[in-house]
């Protein structure tokens, strides 16, 4: 199974300096979180920093402006943000639903996964053991991605299952392990995927034995967010351009093969009002 790019728990923090290769009045932090995901912060390191390195090559920042610490934990990101109250952030779709008032955060830029710049989430079960959502209530849901519950509730289901309610949840760090244990009726009665997991099941031997019983609607992928009262026009323009070329620079490369990006390109915020309705809802 290749690596889910969840939604990028990222929190960037940039101060953009005044001229072309001059140092910032303090160093510009970035944050990223990957929460639930595969990838462990020591093997992430190493390409963190080549993202700084390639951001502040093709942004003309002095080398060393930039500063970066990485996550899996929800808790330290909402710890993260308090603290830091950043000027970017690159941020789940949760985290940016929950953030994005108390930030004031817009996407500026965002991913191209496959093809792709929206996720689809999708419950798997053995084949012929239950025929939908309502079936599985009270049953045990396996997954990467059961860490935002909230999110689950109000952008996958639409508000109209409560998962933390609806099933007996059972967090997993590697989705193929999830994936075993539920064909091997071991614990588990489903598996929550999201698209990128869904399109590498075909390689798995027992993939037949599986058959989906719900699939979400397009959900917008989440990249780089900004802080519009900590940023200006200038400034996001510059980083978004920095992030634009970075997965054809030869060293930006490992971060995006990393978490599965092929590009990233400008956002438009109008393609997240729908997600901001429903999360604003009760």
């Amino acid at each position: 199974m290749t690596r889910s790019v969840l939604p990028f728990l990222c929190i960037a923090l940039f101060s953009t300096p005044a001229g072309a290769g001059e140092a910032p009045a303090s160093p510009l932090t970035v944050v990223i979180c990957y929460p639930g995901g595969p990838v462990r912060a020591s093997d992430a390191k190493p390409a963190m920093d080549s993202m700084l390195a390639v951001i502040e090559e093709i942004g003309q920042w002095e080398k060393g402006s930039i500063i970066c610490e990485f996550t899996t934990k929800v808790d330290e990101c909402h710890r993260l943000m308090a603290e830091k109250d950043p000027h970017f952030a690159i941020l789940s779709v949760g985290l940016y639903l929950e953030h994005m008032q108390k930030h004031q955060l817009v996407p500026v830029a965002r991913p191209n996964v496959e093809g792709r710049t929206t996720d689809t989430y999708r419950i798997l079960v053995r084949r012929g053991s239950f025929g939908s959502l309502a079936d599985l209530q009270g049953g045990t849901l396996g997954g990467t991605h059961l860490s935002e519950p909230r999110f689950l509730k109000k952008i996958v289901f639409k508000s109209k299952i409560d998962p933390a309610k609806h099933f007996k949840l059972k967090p997993s760090r590697r989705v193929l392990r999830a994936l075993r244990n539920l064909n091997r009726g071991r614990k588990l009665d489903a598996v929550i995927l999201n698209e990128q997991q869904f399109m590498s099941l075909a390689s798995l031997p027992f993939a037949d034995k599986l058959e989906v019983v719900f699939t979400s609607e397009p959900i917008p992928l989440v990249g780089l967010l900004a802080n519009t009262q900590k940023t200006t026009r200038h400034e996001r323009g510059r980083i978004t351009q920095a992030l634009s070329s970075m997965c054809m620079h030869a060293k930006g490369k490992e971060l995006c093969q990393l978490f599965g990006i092929e590009s990233f390109g400008p956002a438009n915020a109008k393609s997240y009002q729908k997600i901001m309705t429903q999360w604003k809802s009760k």
